[in-house]
C-alpha cells in the first residue's frame, strides 16, 4: 500500500469516527454515549479510537489539524494568485472543503451545537487557534509585526464572508459554498479597491 493511500485510508477512518460521534451526540447528547458505544457504531476497537483521537470531545469536533502545511506555505510565499484576500479565500476554501462536506454534514454539525451548547466553547477555542494561525501566516507573508491591524482586518473580512456564505448555503439547496464564498471574496475585493 502506498503512503498516499494509507493517508487517505486514515483520513477516511478519522472522518467516519467523527461522523459517528457527531450522530451519537445529536441523538443522545454528548454525555449520553460512551467511547465503547462509539467504537461499536464505527466498527473498530476502543483502542483504535485512541489512535485517531485523544478523547470523545476531539472525535466529536473532528481533527484540529485542518490547515494543510502545504497550503500555508503556498499562501505565505504569495500564492496562489498574488492577491491577499483572494489567496485567503483559497486557503479557507481548502480548509473547509478538504473533506468535501455535504449539506447534510453541515446540518449535522449545526444540530450538534444546538443539542450540545457546551461544545460551542471548545469549537470556538479551536476556531481561534486556526484564526491565530491564519493571522500569523498573513503577518509572515506581508512582513508585518505581530498583532498588526492589517492581518486582523483581513481575517475579520474573511470570517464575515464565511458566515454569510455558509448561511446562504444552508438555507438554499441550489447554493454551492466554495463558489458563493469566492464570489463574496471577489465582491469584497471590488469594494475595497
Amino acid at each position: 500500500m502506498s503512503a498516499e493511500s494509507a493517508v487517505s485510508r486514515r483520513e477516511q477512518t478519522s472522518r467516519r469516527i467523527s461522523r459517528c460521534a457527531q450522530e451519537l451526540a445529536v441523538e443522545h447528547g454528548f454525555d449520553g454515549f460512551t467511547l465503547d458505544e462509539l467504537a461499536e457504531k464505527v466498527g473498530v476497537s476502543r483502542r483504535t479510537l485512541f489512535n485517531y483521537f485523544p478523547g470523545k470531545e476531539a472525535a466529536v469536533l473532528d481533527s484540529p489539524d485542518c490547515i494543510s502545511p502545504d497550503d500555508v506555505a503556498v499562501f505565505v510565499a504569495g500564492g496562489p494568485e498574488g492577491h491577499l484576500l483572494r489567496d485567503l479565500g483559497h486557503l479557507v476554501t481548502h480548509i473547509y472543503t478538504r473533506e468535501e462536506p455535504t449539506r447534510e454534514d453541515w446540518h449535522r454539525i449545526h444540530a450538534l451545537f444546538e443539542r450540545n451548547p457546551r461544545l460551542i466553547t471548545a469549537a470556538k477555542e479551536r476556531f481561534e487557534e486556526m484564526v491565530t494561525q491564519v493571522r500569523e501566516a498573513i503577518e509572515q507573508r506581508e512582513g508585518l509585526p505581530s498583532g498588526h491591524p492589517r492581518a486582523h482586518v483581513a481575517v475579520a473580512i474573511i470570517v464575515g464572508l464565511f458566515h454569510y456564505s455558509m448561511a446562504s448555503f444552508l438555507s438554499d439547496e441550489d447554493r454551492d459554498f466554495p463558489t458563493d464564498f469566492m464570489a463574496g471574496v471577489d465582491e469584497a475585493t471590488r469594494l475595497l479597491s
